[in-house]
């Protein structure tokens, strides 16, 4: 039997790698898609309670604004105005990063309250602000005004700059981190220089900063960013043995899968855990070789890829199985529990694809699912079933089981305009309204990709950048 990996190395490897060189595209046919779902979760958010109600909006308001090129400060203040007074999770983030592409820096800061600078330079749950700062052009205005907080509080932030401009050239950057070093910012200053020049330019950084502490005390925070644009690690102090050295190799090679993995990524918590490095050597290796050359993937391609490699690389199924189960994974469609609930949903999708389409029978197990999926097994069967002959597909608006079955399946064909349908003519509910906004994401990056951005799985897991520049 040919394993997974071996097919999807070997049957879709040629597919991936010629034809899909990004998997945004320009033009996908759902623009009018996305656009309803978020309006059914702008519409129906209020209706959930308080603060359920806050968890759901601001990706949806900033997909409208994209996808229906609201420009006016009256068009982005409409749909985002309701959201910031009710207090929706990054609902300002949105609007002050809007704002800041819109008016400028100094000038957004300028006419805003003072709260919109403290936004700005601490609340970094999410990186949007930060962009669209570096972005406005205004670098020594804005690191002035960094620069002016003290020291000790502002490490967070300071990295924080790195991550949002972790896609800009490396002249550009570089010029970015002179900047930086002028003003005593020295992680951003060595984040940039680290993540976008070479061996020989970090030493020479270093070798500019006049306290060696400061400079020594730099390297472990810093040493792995190169990961993040899939080059090796900078020098520092050997390990203590051999066997550090390896670990340290392993541990980088890790961190470039996941930042080559599109949304989310689990290796990296796996190998926290397990202490698996014949596993995670594998699973790194594996994805490492996908991406060469800037190849792009998506997310359950890369998942079920490092899954495949766990198993079969040193540790028991029912051990890799246990870990994965508790690494918890909310938030996407493929689950909202664990790590391994999610993969066990893609390996569905997998199977149930075909019946869905009308293509194929409806199979009656999953191959590699965990023995826990069993109990989702009949209602995938009734589900393609009823997909995949045209039937109603009403009995399944009555569970968030079901409608996240039937969403993924209709995902999977290509049914975007049935998938909206289904979702926006459910009556509104907590499940529903999740959904919405997961699958409104979802469509965006097979379109135009704005939620979607370099090393995202690393530096801001589940809390995509909000950006206005493009």
């Amino acid at each position: 039997m040919i394993s997974r990996r071996a097919f999807l190395l070997g049957s879709a490897a040629p597919f991936l790698l010629g034809a899909l060189p990004a998997l945004a595209q320009e033009s996908c046919g759902a623009e009018s898609d996305v656009v309803a779902l978020a309006d059914y979760v702008l519409a129906n958010r209020s209706k959930l309670p308080k603060l359920q109600s806050r968890r759901p909006g601001a990706t949806s308001a900033y997909l409208k604004i994209r996808y229906q090129q609201l420009t006016t400060p009256e068009q982005v203040d409409g749909v985002v105005g309701p959201l910031v007074a009710a207090r929706v999770d990054r609902a300002r983030e949105l609007l002050i990063s809007w704002r800041i592409g819109n008016l400028g820096l100094e000038a957004m800061l300028s006419a805003a309250t003072p709260e919109a600078e403290n936004d700005l330079l601490t609340d970094i749950s999410g990186l949007s602000m930060l962009r669209a700062a570096v972005m406005s052009g205004e670098i020594p205005y804005l690191f002035d005004k960094v620069a002016a907080l003290p020291e000790a509080s502002r490490s967070r932030l300071e990295l924080g700059l790195v991550y949002a401009t972790i896609d800009v050239d490396d002249a550009s950057a570089l010029d970015i981190a002179n900047e930086a070093l002028e003003r005593g910012l020295l992680l951003t200053a060595g984040g940039l220089v680290a993540a976008h020049a070479d061996q020989a330019a970090w030493l020479e950084f270093l070798a500019k900063i006049p306290d060696k502490a400061k400079a020594d005390a730099l390297i472990p925070p810093l040493v792995w960013l190169p990961a993040l644009r899939g080059r090796p690690s900078l020098p520092r102090p050997p390990a203590a043995d051999a066997q550090g050295e390896m670990i340290r190799s392993l541990l980088h090679q890790s961190m470039i899968a996941a930042a080559h993995t599109p949304e989310r990524d689990f290796l990296l918590a796996y190998s926290n855990q397990s202490g698996d490095f014949a596993g995670t050597g594998a699973a790194s290796t594996m994805i490492n070789d996908l991406t060469r050359d800037g190849v792009t993937i998506d997310m359950e391609t890369a998942w079920l890829v490092v899954y495949e490699a766990l198993k079969e690389a040193s540790l028991p199924k029912e051990k890799v199985e246990s870990l994965l189960a508790s690494i918890a994974f909310t938030g996407n469609r493929f689950g909202n529990t664990n790590v391994l609930d999610a993969l066990d949903t893609m390996l569905a999708v997998e199977a149930f694809k075909a019946a869905a389409a009308g293509s194929g029978p409806v199979p009656e197990m999953v191959e590699g699912a965990s023995k826990e999926f069993v109990v989702q097994l009949p209602t995938w069967k009734e589900a393609a079933d009823a997909i995949g002959k045209g039937g109603d597909l009403a009995p399944f608006r009555s569970s968030g089981q079901k409608l996240g079955i039937v969403a993924n399946l209709l995902f999977a064909n290509g049914r975007f305009a049935d998938l909206s349908k289904f979702l926006t003519s459910t009556v509104p509910n907590s499940d529903s309204i999740r959904l919405a906004e997961i699958y409104a994401e979802a469509l965006d990056r097979r379109c135009s990709g704005h939620l979607a951005f370099p090393a995202e799985a690393v530096t801001m897991p589940a809390t995509p950048l909000f950006r206005f520049e493009q």
